[in-house]
């Protein structure tokens, strides 16, 4: 029984987690005032952080079938085969949520996963261009030393 504690006590953090994607998710979505600033990832540059708060929908999505799948397969130890394999199915269906959520933070880009009122704003990687080409004419012919 004492062997059970560890993944008893993963499930329950992770189901947690589960609980504060989701409850910001439904709040980006509709709009709310009280949805949570999510700085989640590798830049504190604001379009880059918007993407990730865009994207929030695919992202709880792929952490929900993450851990059933993580879930299911550990859970597996007399029940077969059977639950291993859906398992596996809600580990694997969890990949292509994070290229979305990748494509809507990077792209803005399917709408219909994009909240409704942020389908207007453009991906980082949009962004990052237009500022790259507004600023090239300027330090045209400048080389690397800037001189």
């Amino acid at each position: 029984m004492t062997h059970l504690v560890p993944g008893i006590f993963a499930a329950v953090f992770a189901g947690a987690l589960n609980l504060f994607f989701v409850r910001a998710a439904w709040l980006h979505w509709t709009g709310s005032g009280r949805a949570p600033d999510l700085h989640v990832g590798y830049s504190w540059n604001p379009s880059v952080v918007e993407g990730h708060e865009r994207g929030i929908v695919p992202l709880a999505a792929s952490f929900v079938c993450m851990t059933i799948g993580i879930t299911a397969t550990a859970a597996s130890d007399g029940a077969g085969m059977a639950l291993v394999q859906v398992g596996a199915i809600f580990v694997l269906g969890s990949l292509p949520l994070l290229v979305l959520h990748v494509t809507i933070a990077w792209f803005n880009w399917p709408k219909v996963l994009v909240p409704p009122h942020r389908r207007g704003e453009t991906g980082s990687v949009t962004e990052w261009w237009r500022d790259r080409r507004r600023r090239a004419p300027h330090d045209k012919g400048h080389g690397r030393g800037g001189g």
